[in-house]
């Protein structure tokens, strides 16, 4: 069925791209020189992302259009490459990348920002899943490896400053959600991705990871668990709520602490769900509104780590 699609989707011009006769989604072999972090790249102003992904990675190009329905991707693979051992988020499990039977790499998003000295940046964010020959994601619980590419403008050209491929998996559906900008200290850019899933149906559970630069390299630095929580139909009667995030300043130079606020309802008949902070409170009131604030605090060797306790109202 998925090849029939693609083949009426090829007949209505909708699709751009090589296919093999029987409709299936081809990839090319790139070189392991591709994935070096330190390869030179520029490119001219002005800054195209999906023209500067396809330098990146210069795989088989396929933009699938459908109505609001887009699936733009760059399908490789590296016969050269040595696979390396990331952690996908959901469950903390291995795995390693460059996949094996190839990737599919797609553009996330462009993160566009200044220094103190006026230096712009554009920091490119992409998502790699396994390749698929009908170009599907699957998976609820696996997430899709994230990368990055990092550009400075020097006249009319943004040259590539920092570059690496893969950090490791976030997200659902072998999609890792679209990073974005915290700026944490002097000059510094961390990035929060919010990642919801759960069963069919709901309720669905978010959490905040934090992506900064520390060592030489971007890693996870912070992991908040019941960010969020989403609702569902009254008659079930379940708890809800969301969260935001800042980093004020102060007099740390760098990694600042981190303030989350978390805003929602509590029922008694869902004690276990809530936060533990809010927790005592359903007890006694059996239902009602809370605001949750946590400081979280950056400690060498162990990322942003919560600083309790946290301070709670409810209603």
């Amino acid at each position: 069925m998925k090849q029939l699609f693609i083949g009426l989707l090829c007949s209505l011009g909708v699709a751009t791209g090589c296919f093999a006769q029987d409709g299936e989604l081809l990839k090319k072999n790139i070189s392991d020189t591709m994935l070096s972090p330190t390869r030179v790249l520029e490119i001219p102003e002005p800054f195209d992302g999906q023209q500067t992904l396809l330098k990146l990675f210069p795989g088989k190009h396929y933009k699938i259009v459908s109505g609001d329905y887009t699936n733009e991707m760059i399908n490789w693979d590296c016969k050269t490459c040595k696979a390396k051992s990331y952690i996908d988020a959901n469950e903390d499990a291995a795995y390693d990348f460059p996949y094996a039977e190839g990737v599919a790499t797609r553009l996330l998003n462009v993160i566009s920002y200044k220094d103190s000295s006026g230096m712009q940046y554009k920091m490119l964010t992409f998502n790699h899943s396994e390749y698929d020959a009908d170009g599907a994601q699957v998976s609820r619980f696996t997430g899709g490896t994230l990368g990055i590419a990092k550009f400075a403008l020097t006249g009319k050209v943004w040259s590539m400053k920092f570059f690496q491929p893969a950090i490791g998996a976030y997200g659902a559906f072998s999609n890792c959600p679209d990073p974005k900008a915290l700026m944490i200290g002097h000059d510094q850019y961390a990035f929060m991705l919010k990642v919801v899933n759960g069963p069919a149906g709901g309720p669905f559970a978010g959490v905040l990871y934090l992506i900064a630069g520390t060592g030489g390299t971007y890693k996870q630095v912070m992991t908040m668990y019941d960010a969020q929580r989403t609702e569902v139909s009254e008659e079930e009667d379940l708890a809800s709520w969301d969260c935001t995030y800042s980093c004020p300043e102060s007099d740390k130079r760098f990694f600042r602490d981190i303030i989350v606020t978390i805003k929602g309802k509590y029922t008694a008949n869902d004690l276990e769900s809530l936060p533990d902070e809010v927790r005592p409170y359903a007890k006694t009131n059996k239902k009602g509104t809370f605001t949750l604030a946590r400081r979280y605090v950056f400690k060498w060797g162990k990322g942003y780590q919560l600083q309790g306790p946290a301070g709670v109202t409810v209603d």
